[in-house]
């Protein structure tokens, strides 16, 4: 049996794009072992603030210098990777000892990276994978991963850590540059997995058995007070255009939800139900024209369902980043940009045939790439030395104007201070089973990825394999 530590695991949040990104990550690193390997997992979460965080606050430049030290081999290498021990085990307590004790360390950073300097919002991120790979001699594999800082200690930290890991993979293209950019040389293209979501049913339908009829709207990370208001204006302004209703696809945007209700009358939208799973989000995605968001997991989403997409900013440069990957020739519009996305939105939806068929030869490259990726990490983890990765997809140029624009808006985040909850805050261990049923989504149009997920993990777990019974029961699952 093969234990696997998937560090940052963000599945269990009520978010569709996590769900999506950290799920179709199980899926992928199942299959980089052979069929009829026990595979169990342990699923580290991204932990709240604690008092320990607060405390490494006063020693951060301490610990900056006590990472360059390990990644530069200094003459304080062996004390300063014994100090960063020390605090990774203060930090994540029984973590630190399952992920000590793993046969693979995967470390997914996702969006976490931004404007912060502190120890919690900077390199705590980096310390588990970090230490599990220079104190514990663990093989780590870094997938779906955004970088993006504006903080020079932050960016330097990042690359160190990243460059020292056995395959460090970004997932946009403005993401592969910055890391290049900063001296991540070996800095891999792979596109986040949420790309594999399958797509599945949901009862009872929000769309009443309609197959052509919506188009889906959902929100943007970026804290502008208007987005709201905005959004949901050129929303109704394509409604009266196209004669389309919405289909509200909020699984946090509870503000803009409750001004839906209040404002738009009963029967003139649909919402994707908050409990939904995020193939069930893919599945409703495919049955709509096209999607209006700023959410950039939505809008891979909507990309995995082969439905164009009318891309609005976000909190950091992936949507630009995202476009690029996407092959898009338009723009990441701002949310006051109400006549250029209208006519967008418009011109997709005139030319709708056109738009699927270029957008699906994309994501057959995108695809195409991260499954190459997923034999390339297959021979990392048989304990070959597969050399650089090579991918074919777009390059994307880093643009000081856009940095800066992010920049303006994030401004202020470095200076809030840490709010320490009380305690270590570390959690706990959920079972595998925790994630059966989003797994089992894929059974129907994703068997073979799917299933023999669902064995490897089965054959680790006799609690996973009862539930697995229960849920498809089918003998063919079992290990």
């Amino acid at each position: 049996m093969k234990r696997i530590a998937i560090i940052n695991f963000t599945g269990f949040r009520g978010n569709w794009g996590c769900q999506a990104t950290s799920v179709e990550l199980v899926k992928f690193i199942a299959g980089c072992f052979p069929e009829g390997e026990a595979l169990q997992f342990h699923l580290v979460p991204l932990l709240p603030t604690s008092r320990v965080d607060v405390a490494y606050d006063g020693e951060l430049d301490k610990v900056f210098a006590a990472f360059t030290d390990v990644a530069r081999q200094t003459a304080r290498a062996a004390s300063s990777l014994a100090y960063l021990e020390q605090a990774c085990v203060a930090r994540y307590g029984f973590w630190a000892d399952i992920v000590r004790q793993a046969d693979l360390v995967v470390f997914q950073a996702e969006g976490t990276m931004g404007m912060g300097a502190n120890f919690a919002r900077g390199p705590r991120l980096m310390l588990l994978p970090f230490v599990a790979k220079h104190a514990w001699g663990r093989t780590v594999v870094s997938m779906n991963q955004s970088f993006y800082s504006h903080d020079p200690a932050i960016r330097q930290n990042a690359a160190e850590a990243f460059g020292s890991f056995d395959f460090s993979a970004f997932r946009e293209g403005a993401s592969v540059a910055l890391a290049r950019d900063c001296g991540v040389s070996d800095a891999a293209y792979v596109p986040d997995v949420a790309f594999l979501s399958p797509r599945a049913t949901i009862e009872p339908d929000p769309l009443g058995g309609q197959e052509d009829g919506f188009f889906a709207v959902s929100g943007s990370a970026l804290k502008d007070p208007d987005r709201y208001a905005l959004i949901m204006r050129q929303a109704d302004m394509i409604r009266e255009a196209t004669g389309l209703k919405p289909l509200l696809a909020l699984s946090r945007d509870y503000r803009m939800t409750l001004r839906a209700f209040l404002k738009w009358p009963r029967g003139s939208y649909a919402r994707v139900p908050a409990q939904a799973r995020y193939a069930q989000v893919t599945g409703l995605f495919a049955r709509c024209r096209f999607l209006l968001s700023g959410r950039y997991h939505m809008s891979i989403l909507s990309a995995a369902a082969g439905t164009p997409n009318v891309i609005l900013t976000g909190n950091s440069f992936k949507n630009e980043g995202l476009v690029s990957l996407l092959g898009m020739s338009r723009p990441v519009h701002g949310f006051a940009d109400t006549d250029a996305i209208v006519a967008e939105a418009l011109a997709v939806h005139r030319n709708i045939e056109a738009e699927r068929a270029a957008l699906r030869a994309q994501v057959d490259k995108i695809k195409g790439t991260i499954l190459a990726a997923q034999a390339h990490v297959a021979r990392i983890v048989a304990g070959e030395t597969p050399g650089r990765f090579a991918d074919s997809l777009p390059r994307y140029q880093l643009d000081p104007a856009v940095l800066d624009r992010y920049y303006q808006f994030g401004r202020g985040k470095a200076d809030k201070p840490s709010k320490a909850l009380p305690g270590k805050r570390q959690g706990r261990d959920r079972p595998m089973s925790d994630i059966l049923a989003p797994l089992a989504d894929g059974l129907a149009q994703d068997p073979a990825r799917s299933a023999a997920a669902l064995r490897k993990m089965a054959a680790a777990d006799p609690r996973f394999a009862a539930a697995l019974k229960r849920v498809a029961g089918d003998d063919a699952l079992m290990p």
